[in-house]
């Protein structure tokens, strides 16, 4: 199961897709509420880190978290 923090400027739901840009396969987090659709850090699939991790890592930390390597 995805566990996904609500978005951190509107509170709205967010989801995780699986997009392409610029030839590449990828995942992102994106929030939901039409007002503000905000994205998180878009991350390229590669072979040595599972995208949907990294994205899921990056959406989910807030400012007050320890530093996100």
């Amino acid at each position: 199961m995805i566990n996904l923090k609500p978005c951190p400027f509107c509170g709205g739901e967010a989801t995780l897709l699986h997009i392409s840009r610029m030839g590449y396969d990828g995942s992102v987090v994106k929030c939901h509420n039409s007002n503000c659709q905000i994205e998180g850090k878009w991350f390229r699939a590669s072979s040595s880190y599972a995208s949907d991790e990294k994205a899921i890592e990056a959406w989910n930390r807030r400012a007050d978290d320890e530093r996100f390597d």
